[in-house]
């Protein structure tokens, strides 16, 4: 018994070591540190934010996790609806399974990827300015999470602590 549950383990372990799951624990962290330097710039650490961040997070890391298991369990993979090219290309990746935690893997980091454009842009980094301005117009349609006009911050327009 002992020696299945760690057979288990090690197959569990295995599994979550792919691109798709690092991506999100690597988007997290980013996102995370960005946040904090968007705090400190603006003089302004909201704990229910932070908390709110942190549980949405966490989830996130669960989910993936849950996720894992039930493509262990089920060997769902997409990527045999895909052709013998596209398999070959994403093998030489190292991208040899695509279930349903990968899936979901793409969609937060693509999420996360949002708020770390954004934090970019309201911490001031260095952005080339055609660049800067598009990304303010797209994300200040796409997101509300905040009360900070980006375009305003980016145009220098903005004048209060709030972020």
């Amino acid at each position: 018994m002992v020696f299945e549950n760690a057979t288990f383990l090690a197959q569990f372990l295995a599994a979550c070591d792919n691109i798709f799951v690092k991506g999100v624990v690597l988007a997290i962290a980013m996102d995370t540190f960005l946040g904090c330097l968007r705090a400190a710039k603006y003089h302004k650490w909201n704990s229910s934010v932070g908390i709110d961040g942190g549980i949405r997070k966490a989830g996130m890391l669960v989910s993936v996790l849950f996720l894992v298991l039930v493509d262990m369990l089920l060997h769902f993979n997409v990527l045999g609806l895909c052709g013998e090219e596209m398999q070959a290309m994403l093998a030489r990746g190292g991208v040899t399974n695509l279930g349903v935690a990968e899936f979901f893997c793409i969609v937060y980091v693509m999420y996360e990827a949002t708020s770390i454009l954004k934090n970019m842009l309201l911490c001031d980094l260095p952005v080339p300015a055609g660049l800067k301005d598009k990304l303010a117009h797209w994300l200040a349609e796409m997101t509300e999470e905040t009360k900070v006009d980006v375009v305003a911050v980016v145009e220098g327009k903005y004048k209060g602590t709030n972020g």
